[in-house]
């Protein structure tokens, strides 16, 4: 019954989510399954940061030969301190994970020669700025 409960309460939060794309078309070498599960991670920490709802912003651009990425949300945000140990592996702010997600992100961006900078702000929401080599098909 408990169970229910719980997705009941998630079907019924309501998040937005923001496309702002400024480039027709953004490629980044590497692999894709990969760089999937960065986004994913990425997402659903900002979604379970909302837990009565909220909006995501996604953007786009490239400048220069590197892409740029924020996801921005308006969830709680995290302090200062603990925003020092987010990436570190098993340090998680969630009752329910490991700790791996954004450590696991982290390595991936790195591995596509890629950074990953998060900004936030207590009862504001956090940014996740994604970098990667722009890739130029010929």
């Amino acid at each position: 019954m408990q169970k229910t409960a719980e997705n009941e309460q998630q079907l019924s939060t309501l998040i937005y989510i923001s496309l702002e794309n400024n480039i027709p078309q953004a490629c980044i070498y590497g692999d894709k399954n990969q760089i999937i599960q960065v986004f994913i991670n990425i997402m659903k920490n900002s979604i379970e940061a909302m837990p009565d709802g909220g909006t995501i912003h996604l953007r786009v651009w490239k400048e220069n030969q590197t892409i740029h990425i924020t996801i921005s949300d308006t969830g709680i945000g995290i302090s200062k301190e603990r925003l020092q140990k987010i990436g570190e592996p098993f340090f998680t702010l969630k009752e329910k994970g490991m700790g791996l997600g954004l450590t696991t992100s982290t390595k991936i961006v790195q591995e596509h020669k890629g950074t990953i900078d998060i900004e936030s702000e207590v009862g504001k929401g956090t940014t996740v700025h994604l970098t990667f080599p722009a890739y130029e098909k010929r």
